[in-house]
């Protein structure tokens, strides 16, 4: 099952895959899957996959099974699933067995156009193949996911690395890299966004650093 961010948990949870005999126990009430306001400003969207269990009429052993991409949103959704409060029912089993939720973080009007990168306007590196916009690849060897803004001129700022680089000077070469490349405004009707991601090729050099 699904629950759009800003939707009651308890909603959501209403319909979570469960056993037959665990079916009719509900929560009374939960707190919101609050989004959180540096990925609304990132306009950060994707789905949360969460298995849980219900031990002595609680929350617990709360777990990822499928990240979202962002582990901004992953951590929201786990948060927001531990804070539920749940009606102690006698009459019903105080455990179940494991359950899942899909917690969707989108925007109700569904997502805005994003930035478009300006042909070949990054700059030319034998560190930094290219840039990827939209691929939202976890950060490994081979690559780097990235997250910024861009400004009026079509130059990125707030340069956010995702996943773990645990090299400082590379970290920051990867940062001047992708503010070396320019955006236009996207050409496309509805909603537009000054956020973009993507991903930064590596050479297979550079992340062995």
């Amino acid at each position: 099952m699904t629950l759009i961010s800003g939707t009651t948990m308890a909603d959501a949870l209403a319909q979570t895959r469960a056993p037959a005999p665990e079916a009719e126990r509900l929560p009374s009430a939960c707190t919101r899957a609050d989004w959180p306001p540096e990925a609304r400003r990132y306009d950060l969207e994707g789905t949360t996959v969460l298995d849980y269990r219900i031990k002595d009429w609680r929350i617990a052993d709360v777990k990822v099974r499928k990240a979202s991409g962002w582990p901004i949103l992953d951590a929201a959704a786990v948060r927001g699933l531990q804070a539920c409060k749940l009606k102690t029912d006698t009459a019903q089993p105080r455990d179940s067995a494991v359950r899942s939720v899909d917690i969707v973080w989108a925007t109700a009007g569904g997502p805005s156009a994003r930035p478009q990168l300006r042909p070949d306007s990054c700059a030319a590196s034998a560190q930094f193949p290219g840039f990827i916009p939209l691929d939202r690849t976890p950060t490994a060897a081979d690559g780097v996911l990235v997250r910024f803004l861009t400004n009026g001129r079509g130059e990125p700022f707030n340069i956010r690395l995702e996943g773990r680089v645990t090299d400082n000077e590379l970290a920051e070469q990867i940062r001047q890299y992708v503010h070396s490349c320019r955006f236009v405004a996207a050409n496309a009707p509805g909603p537009k966004t000054d956020a973009l991601f993507g991903r930064v090729l590596l050479a297979p050099h550079a992340g062995g650093k």
